[in-house]
């Protein structure tokens, strides 16, 4: 191998786009990420303005090329939020904003649905929860509430997918990120089906091009792209993944009974199978090569609730400390106990699990005494308890021997401690913060033959630090979690009434 090759991953988040590039061996060269704004026009509607993504993406490839020879990179992997619908006219130009899979502007279409009795058809075909986000229920919003709109659509593609389209000029998607509604489970293709169990079968020759795998070199750098970031022009550019799918590689969890928990926004809870496996409490997704699955736990549950406690309730110590007032809050959890209970549904639950759509946060038996560093503690332990529910739930189907545990709340030796206590667990840490690029650079090499396949990955994944559960803190964690659950299911009737408050 030569030791001047570069790979590059792009993570195409929703509200980052992070780019990393890593030699063959596996080890970060460089990294850097530009900023995306989540557009939120109205409540329950988020978007994405389609030409910021990609000059976000540019800005972000340009400042790699400050600090190592763009020309040397052989290919670039893609990954991507998953879901979410970008559309493209008949001349193959946006329209309007993207949408991703978590806008809710459609959630009377699922509730209609329901309540005919096609929801649950629809869920046996596509093997996991119905997202008002998803292309066949957005269409459908389009044909009910914007029919110009809906007219122009000619070509539907992913997030990760619209860069590439921009990057190469290459128009196609892959089964990762088809699977999040227009892909029977089974075969792995295209169900018409669902576009007409759904009222938008004029739009289902929309989909584009189906690759079968997430390492197929799907097109190649444009001139135009290459004048703009320095890449070479004619850089293969594979079809790429859905994040979920390349934070699993990224952390070597590729072994069954093991499973990818990603502590970020969202708790992401990942594990691979071999067959298709349907449960509500779960999406049974495609995974990176036709013929094998991947089951995704997932919330928006996990440091998006500390972000906000931070944000609104700890201003005056991250105006002083930055983001050193992260390490500050672990200082604060790591001697601190409560007997308080946060519920981390800041997001509600879009996909219906573990708890229904509506739910919302809670902080249960507050006193008097209470003050910032009892609310931090059970924020950490709400955020940890919500892992554990979507881990114990493969537990008790599937079987789980270990964690690899990955996302901001890794960095968090304390957390990944109590995750450990609270699950009864090995949690395992990596040698890569950006597992996301690191799994889309790994899809990068797959594709040009630098590797052969997955089984190559554990040489390129080096174990950080290992977590055992802690048998004087078992006995704490179990009663409480049970606790945590029993109230979250009691407030499964309230819920509904508590949104209608809201307006």
């Amino acid at each position: 191998m030569s030791s001047s090759k570069i790979f590059l991953g792009i993570d195409v988040g929703h509200t980052v786009v992070k780019v990393a590039a890593y030699d063959e061996k596996g080890n970060e060269i460089a990294n850097a990420g530009y900023r995306v704004e989540l557009k939120n026009p109205k409540p329950g509607y988020y978007e994405t303005d389609i030409k910021e993504l990609f000059s976000s993406t540019l800005n972000a490839i340009k400042e790699i090329g400050k600090k190592i020879s763009l020309h040397d990179v052989a290919a670039i992997g893609l990954c991507g939020g998953g879901d979410g619908f970008y559309a493209l006219d008949r001349n193959l130009n946006p329209i309007g904003n993207g949408i991703p899979g978590l806008d809710r502007r459609a959630i009377n279409i699922l509730r209609k649905l329901k309540e005919e009795g096609l929801y649950d058809i629809l869920f046996n075909k596509i093997g996991m929860p119905v997202l008002p986000g998803s292309i066949p229920i957005v269409l459908r919003w389009f044909k009910e509430n914007d029919r110009n709109f809906y007219d122009k659509i000619a070509v539907i593609l992913a997030r990760k997918d619209i860069v590439r389209y921009m990057l190469t000029g290459d128009i196609s998607t892959e089964i990762s990120d088809a699977c999040f509604g227009v892909l029977n489970v089974y075969t792995q293709e295209y169900d018409r089906e669902i576009f007409e169990i759904v009222g938008v079968e004029d739009k289902f020759d929309a989909l584009p091009e189906l690759r079968p795998n997430s390492y197929d070199v799907a097109g190649y750098i444009t001139e135009k792209v290459a004048s703009i970031t320095g890449l070479k022009a004619g850089t293969p550019v594979i079809a790429g993944a859905h994040d979920a799918c390349c934070n699993t590689i990224g952390t070597g969890a590729i072994e069954p009974h093991v499973v990818c928990t990603g502590g970020g926004t969202w708790s992401i809870n990942l594990t691979i199978v071999d067959k298709p496996i349907l449960n509500p409490k779960w999406s049974c997704e495609a995974f990176v090569k036709k013929g094998t699955w991947i089951l995704e736990g997932s919330s928006p549950t996990a440091t998006v609730s500390l972000d906000w406690f931070v944000d609104i309730f700890m201003k005056e110590e991250k105006e002083k400390m930055g983001k050193l007032v992260y390490k500050y809050c672990d200082e604060i959890v790591e001697k601190t106990e409560t007997g308080l209970i946060f519920l981390p549904y800041l997001m509600g639950l879009p996909w219906g699990y573990p708890f229904q759509e509506n739910a919302s946060g809670a902080f249960i038996g507050i006193r008097l005494e209470d003050s910032k560093k009892e609310f931090l503690r059970a924020i950490f332990e709400g955020i940890t308890f919500v892992h554990a529910l979507h881990i114990n739930e493969y537990e008790k189907y599937i079987g789980v021997n270990e964690v690899r545990f990955t996302g901001g709340a890794a960095r968090s030796k304390v957390w990944t401690q109590m995750l450990a206590d609270t699950i009864g667990k090995k949690v395992v840490t990596v040698d890569k913060e950006e597992t996301g690029c690191f799994g889309a650079a790994i899809l990068a090499m797959w594709g040009i033959g630098e590797i052969r396949g997955l089984d190559e990955v554990k040489g390129l994944v080096r174990i950080k630090e290992v977590f055992y559960p802690k048998e004087e803190n078992r006995e704490k964690y179990e009663r409480k979690y049970m606790l945590f659950v029993e109230i979250c299911q009691m407030l499964e009737k309230y819920w509904g009434d508590l949104e209608k408050l809201r307006g």
